[in-house]
């Protein structure tokens, strides 16, 4: 009698998978995203508008960071999920080859 795997080990490797292309995607999108978010131009040449540009870009470069840690957070936590798809495979090939004794 075989015991049912409790951890079903290719679909969190399919889903380790798709989370890191999430990620370079993430990371794709970002690199062709970071030339206009963080070069505004401004409108005119008076102070008010200076300052609103200088805020844009400040803006823009706060949010190209955060999303460069997401981007990095979301990829460990694909292989987070890919190594513990390995082992719980393992451990369930263990266990079954122990319970078979």
């Amino acid at each position: 009698m075989t015991m049912p795997m409790l951890i079903n080990a290719p679909v969190v490797a399919a889903a380790s998978a798709i989370e890191d292309a999430g990620a370079a995607t993430m990371g794709g999108t970002m690199a062709g995203a970071a030339g206009p978010v963080t070069a505004v131009l401004p409108p005119g040449g008076e102070d008010a508008s200076a300052a609103a540009a200088a805020g844009f870009v400040a803006r823009g470069a706060a949010s190209e960071a955060m999303l460069t840690q997401l981007t990095v957070i979301r990829s460990l936590f694909a292989q987070t999920m890919g190594a513990s798809g390995v082992a719980y495979a393992a451990t369930d090939a263990l266990n079954e080859a122990t319970l078979a004794l």
